[in-house]
């Protein structure tokens, strides 16, 4: 037995922090492939010294409707989402806006939830 350990009592395992932000793992459970870029914008002064360094970060995402749900899936194509922020929280809930603002401009019935509940 292990030191320090109580027979019977059983512990949920942890394995660490979660290092993937909520909004990011929303997306790809809902069929979303993305990715995340990180860049540097230097402002500098006339003269050539740097006067500020401003992070960007840049996020993408895409779902292809091809397969997955029939023929008139096909039809549909790719869904492509892009936005950028100043911090990785706030890029990750501008690209999770703009999902679901992916799905209101789908024509009325071709959203995934509804062909999800359909078949």
């Amino acid at each position: 037995m292990l030191r320090g350990s109580t027979p019977g009592i059983r512990r949920e395992r942890q394995h660490g922090a979660v290092l993937e932000q909520c909004d990011r793992r929303d997306l790809e459970r809902a069929g979303w492939r993305t990715t995340l870029d990180y860049r540097e914008n230097l402002v500098r002064a006339r003269d050539g010294r740097l006067l500020q360094v401003e992070p960007v970060w840049h996020a993408e995402a895409e779902r292809s409707d091809a397969g997955r749900w029939g023929s008139a899936a096909a039809e549909q194509g790719v869904d492509f989402i892009t936005a950028t922020a100043e911090t990785v929280d706030a890029v990750w809930s501008r690209l999770h806006v703009e999902a679901e603002l992916a799905d209101v401009r789908r024509p009325s019935g071709t959203s995934i939830e509804t062909r999800a509940r359909a078949s």
